[in-house]
């Protein structure tokens, strides 16, 4: 009787640990949309708007790059562009479409500055032709300037036109001599008249209600997390400048805090805990279990939005850097009672690890979205390395040791590889399932490769069902699922 008693144990622990993860992830995902939301609404009421863009890098612009007669140098108070003789385009990220009638005031602040042409283009779609408006001599020294784009004079398709009344794409061009240099700090559209968030509404009530002058505040029902970003993502497409919430959230002014210290906070208190589970020569099962954990810790929090992880940057990076760099030095003072591990398994124990391939195959031949990347499988192989190597070769192994059972060690394993992939809750599933089989594997056979191969083909595959797939919206976690303004 204890056999099947385990194993009802267990099965009964798998089933509440998915339900557990998906509702973190549909609770995550409405507290992130809060968040965005709550910070739009106290734009708005202040007479901003959300899009604003910081330059402190190249990596804030498109492609991390002028394009044309320049280059980009990060500065202490901005961003600096040096010109090589001739034009330079100045990409800003778009997430989604600027409503230039609602915020046709271009504020420009400079730590350097000289007083060159300067001109903007838009694209009311990526697709559609440019529009194209001389906006005048920049300042002649630092400062900030307001550019009306309303009163701008218009040229699209070649002829004379009005302001387009949307932007998918923002550029700045500017024209310099070589070796003129500009200190750009930020950029910001704002509204030319104050517009009020407006009382909040329920989705049905905005697709019949008139709100202008005032910006809409959609709220929008409880529900699955990508069914969540979808509606929202569906207001915004008929109206970018509505602020989205949540059900029952109550509209409130927030605070704009600086992230950099809290994100040291964050990487100091990690490097706390890897100092405090350094391993001992002897190490107890308590031990063992804080290593495991203070490993991915540092990875759960870039799922959990911590840094800017809208995009890649310094403080994810550390993050990442901490947690494989632990891996590696404790993984080289690792206690015999590990055991080992190989690379390799023999070649007729390789299939089991690629069930999981199979379940995705069989998704993108049911769904059909588009054809597979081979670029993408081997991009994708890294980063499958580095996930793999933490949570089976150093943390698998730990949990093995120190919990009574493999069950336990597996289940462990496997919820913390889904927490990783938060607040993506189809995603996070998903890993929590090809956790529980690639660990149960790992631990029969110690074999890395077939997991780490097997891990990415399995990605590239859902990659591709990505494209236009109502119930996985994208492989990408933290804010970068989210989706950010600007």
């Amino acid at each position: 009787m204890q056999v099947p008693l385990r194993r009802l144990a267990t099965a009964s622990a798998t089933l509440l640990l998915a339900a557990l993860l998906a509702l973190l992830g549909n609770d995550l995902t409405q507290h992130g949309i809060a968040r965005q939301g709550l910070a739009e609404w106290s734009a708005w009421r202040a007479g901003q708007s959300p899009w604003s863009w910081n330059l402190r890098q190249p990596r804030d612009l498109v492609a991390g790059r002028a394009f044309g007669a320049g280059r980009l140098v990060a500065a202490r108070d901005g961003l600096a562009i040096v010109f090589t003789g001739g034009a330079v385009q100045l990409g800003l990220r778009v997430a989604r479409p600027i409503p230039l009638q609602d915020a046709p005031m271009l504020r420009l602040d400079f730590a350097h500055s000289l007083a060159l042409p300067a001109e903007i283009i838009v694209r009311s779609r990526l697709s559609a032709e440019a529009c194209e408006a001389a906006a005048g001599p920049l300042p002649g020294s630092a400062g900030i300037q307001r550019v009306n784009l309303a009163l701008l004079h218009w040229r699209c398709h070649g002829a004379p036109s009005s302001m387009p009344r949307r932007a998918a794409m923002l550029r700045l061009r500017i024209v310099g001599p070589r070796g003129a240099r500009l200190v750009v700090r930020g950029v910001a559209l704002q509204p030319a008249v104050h517009l009020a968030p407006g009382a909040p509404m329920g989705l049905g009530h905005w697709r019949t209600a008139r709100t202008a002058p005032q910006v809409p505040v959609v709220e929008l029902p409880a529900g699955w997390s990508s069914r969540l970003l979808d509606e929202r993502d569906a207001v915004w497409r008929v109206d970018p400048a509505a602020v989205v919430l949540p059900g029952k959230t109550r509209p409130h002014a927030v605070a704009k805090h600086p992230a950099w210290w809290r994100n040291a906070l964050t990487i100091a208190g990690c490097i706390l805990l890897m100092l405090i589970g350094w391993p001992r020569r002897d190490p107890g099962r308590g031990a063992l279990l804080f290593q495991a954990l203070a490993c991915l810790f540092p990875v759960i929090l870039i799922a959990l939005g911590v840094g800017n992880s809208g995009k890649p940057d310094l403080w994810s990076g550390m993050l990442v850097a901490l947690a494989l760099g632990y891996a590696l030095l404790a993984g080289s003072r690792a206690p015999p009672g590990l055991g080992p591990w190989r690379w390799l398994a023999p070649w007729r124990e390789w299939w089991l690890p690629m069930l999981p391939v199979a379940l995705a195959l069989g998704l993108w031949l049911q769904d059909g979205v588009r054809n597979l990347d081979a670029g993408e499988l081997l991009r994708y192989l890294p980063w499958a390395l580095l996930q793999q190597y933490l949570l089976l070769v150093f943390m698998a192994r730990r949990f093995d040791a120190a919990l009574p059972g493999r069950a336990p060690a597996v289940l462990a394993c496997a919820t913390l590889f889904g927490l990783a992939h938060s607040p993506n809750t189809a995603l996070m599933l998903l890993a929590f399932a090809g956790g529980l089989w690639w660990t149960w594997w790992y631990l029969r056979h110690r074999a890395l490769l077939p997991v780490v191969i097997a891990h990415a083909l399995a990605g590239g595959i859902l990659q591709a069902i990505t494209s236009d797939s109502g119930w996985l919206r994208s492989l990408a976690i933290g804010a970068r699922y989210l989706g950010k303004t600007g």
